[in-house]
């Protein structure tokens, strides 16, 4: 062979190279399908059910698939950008349950396709009413097909982030916040649930009402706190009290299976004019019924002229003129404010639980009050706080013992109780 013969065929070669083997090349790339697309999840969004999966290298675009339990897939959609990666089924019915799945696409054909994620279609809820009062929030809402339950959500002033407040089942439209605190600002969010699915969540914003509270009211002392009062036997009792060497007031919740009709063996909001040297004896009162193993915010104030006020969950009930007290005011002798549980006889227990305690003393509000005396005067009472602390909670509870056989909260009043004093 010729040495020019051998040039052309070295040429003829390096062109074949050049020109088959991208064409090639590009022809495989070209031809091969896409892969199947990877499910995310799908969830109920406020317009229907929202699909969710990884995008495809190579996909021109995808079918969103959909069908019931008792049905197969229908093509419910075809989303023309290979970029995209959610769909929305706005025409998913509510309460109806569905399977969803998605398959890519191009010029080559179509991909397969993974096992499909299920979900039932919940509406989102509409809040159809939201009313409040210095205490409390009541909200309303429409009923969602196939919801099981509903989470009603709160979010307390302008910043702050929702938590769980209730669950309520699915036959209920409505809830009454009794928590809530006077002049505050809560969001609401209401969502349907059936199982691990859930709607998208409804929000309504209000603000409660001004209520009583220590920095509101126009007196010389006051003491707030949140009552709860449990126990067992003949009675037991939880109070706030306004006390000096000579005389005292207190205001409360009490059970007592010895109280007067119609207050016997039920719990009832007492003032007790425990010493008062006008009178030379005790005096009762109550404002009306109450509950134990209920949470109540209680207020006691003191006011010129010995007039004390008595406040359930901020507002006013009840009011009474201490003389004795007004004497000690007059002549410019301290008011100590505290906090008490007791027992009526022996073997009786009593549980008395009083949080955010908030205090005003001389007409100025104390923002950390400090306790200075913790008396336990009754056998077998105890309490978890300390003098020199600022607890947020203060718990006095145990079974009274060591009263004579003849004698109780009355005939031995100092004798009974677990007092926490503030300065």
């Amino acid at each position: 062979m010729s040495k020019l013969k051998k040039i052309w065929k070295v040429i003829l070669f390096c062109l074949l190279l050049f020109v088959a083997l991208p064409v090639n090349s590009r022809t495989a790339e070209a031809a091969s399908k896409p892969a199947k697309p990877t499910l995310s999840k799908v969830a109920n969004v406020t317009d229907g059910v929202q699909i969710t999966w990884k995008e495809v290298s190579g996909a021109t675009g995808y079918y969103v698939l959909r069908k019931t339990s008792s049905g197969s897939y229908k093509r419910l959609a075809v989303v023309s950008d290979g970029t995209a990666v959610t769909y929305t089924d706005t025409k998913a019915k509510d309460g109806k349950t569905y399977q969803y799945t998605v398959r890519a696409y191009n010029d080559n054909g179509t991909s397969g396709y993974q096992t499909g994620l299920s979900i039932t279609r919940l509406a989102t809820p509409t809040i159809t009413g939201i009313t409040s009062t210095c205490n409390s929030v009541t909200l309303s809402w429409t009923a969602v097909t196939g919801a099981s339950t509903y989470k009603i959500y709160r979010k307390v002033g302008t910043s702050g982030s929702y938590s769980l407040y209730k669950k309520v089942k699915s036959t209920t439209t409505s809830y009454t916040d009794t928590s809530a605190a006077p002049d505050t600002r809560y969001t609401y969010k209401v969502i349907a649930c059936k199982g691990s699915y859930k709607s998208a969540g409804a929000t309504k914003s209000c603000k409660t009402l001004s209520g009583a509270t220590v920095d509101t009211v126009d007196a010389l002392y006051a003491i707030e706190a949140d009552v709860k009062l449990t126990g067992s036997g003949t009675g037991y009792h939880a109070k706030l009290v306004a006390a000096t060497a000579t005389c005292a007031i207190s205001y409360g919740i009490q059970f007592d299976n010895h109280a007067v009709a119609p207050y016997t063996g039920k719990a009832a909001f007492l003032v007790e004019n425990v010493v008062t040297t006008s009178t030379g004896g005790q005096y009762y009162s109550r404002t009306g019924l109450s509950s134990v193993n209920k949470t109540y915010h209680l207020m006691l104030t003191v006011s010129e002229g010995g007039v004390c006020d008595f406040y359930v969950n901020y507002e006013k009930v009840g009011s009474e003129t201490n003389a004795s007290l007004a004497k000690v005011i007059k002549n410019g002798q301290p008011i100590y404010l505290r906090v008490e549980g007791s027992a009526r006889i022996n073997g009786d227990s009593v549980n008395a639980v009083f949080s955010n305690i908030r205090i005003k003393e001389k007409g100025s509000v104390v923002e950390t009050p400090v306790i200075s005396i913790v008396y336990l005067t009754g056998e077998g009472i105890t309490s978890t706080a300390s003098a020199g602390e600022s607890p947020d909670k203060i718990v006095i509870s145990g079974t009274l013992s060591g009263l004579a056989d003849d004698q109780d909260w009355d005939s031995a009043a100092d004798f009974v109780s677990g007092i926490i004093q503030y300065y």
